[in-house]
């Protein structure tokens, strides 16, 4: 069946185009990981093949607002699914210490000028890019995998979203970009597992 005789038969089903657009967005589908991370958002259902090992909800359109009326990226979302197989949208919190002397904790990484840097961090309006310096690599041959947090100003409590950064590909290419889904990029932080010793944002 074509798209165009799909639409004629719910026409003919429902009685109008109104109330066909109006069915087609009462649901909601959202693809996540087994972290819970929304991974997909749409009205539309995805393609099989783009699920993979992840799980899809169908929740009620009206129910998903919180997302759009918060007016916050999509990753600072997660989908909880409760006892009874029932997911729930919710707000992700991340407690960690602001502290900058181990790099067990969180470190803020902040903007400075020069060009003096171990990784260096940027974003545009869809991409989140982390530059390593020729330098770090030779001084450091373990390639390690990069974590770095995307949260409300100033506060590692709430993340909005996350990014891993792959240390093979970093010191490879000496640049690895991301998509991200926030809406807003200049009222955030960017915190990280501090691995090595100078990180800037530019």
């Amino acid at each position: 069946m074509t798209p165009g005789e799909r639409l004629a038969l719910l026409k003919q089903e429902q009685g109008s185009l109104a109330k066909v657009i109006a069915s087609e967005n009462d649901t909601t589908y959202l693809v996540y990981n087994d972290d819970g991370d929304i991974l997909y958002k749409s009205t539309k259902p995805p393609e099989a093949s783009s699920i993979g090992d992840n799980a899809v909800a169908e929740l009620k359109t009206i129910d998903c607002k919180i997302i759009d009326e918060q007016k916050k990226g999509m990753g600072q979302f997660s989908i909880e699914r409760d006892e009874h197989g029932v997911c729930h949208i919710i707000l992700k919190t991340y407690t960690s210490d602001k502290v900058t002397s181990n790099g067990n904790f969180l470190t803020e990484v902040t903007a400075l000028k020069g060009n003096v840097f171990d990784v260096k961090v940027s974003m545009t309006a869809k991409d989140f890019t982390v530059k390593i310096h020729a330098n770090t690599i030779k001084k450091n041959k373990t390639k390690h995998n990069l974590k770095f947090y995307a949260t409300e100003k100033g506060d590692p409590h709430f993340v909005i979203e996350k990014f891993m950064v792959d240390g093979i590909t970093l010191h490879k290419d000496k640049i690895v970009t991301l998509p991200h889904t926030l809406a807003n990029i200049t009222d955030i932080s960017i915190y990280t597992s501090k691995i090595y010793d100078k990180y800037v944002r530019v």
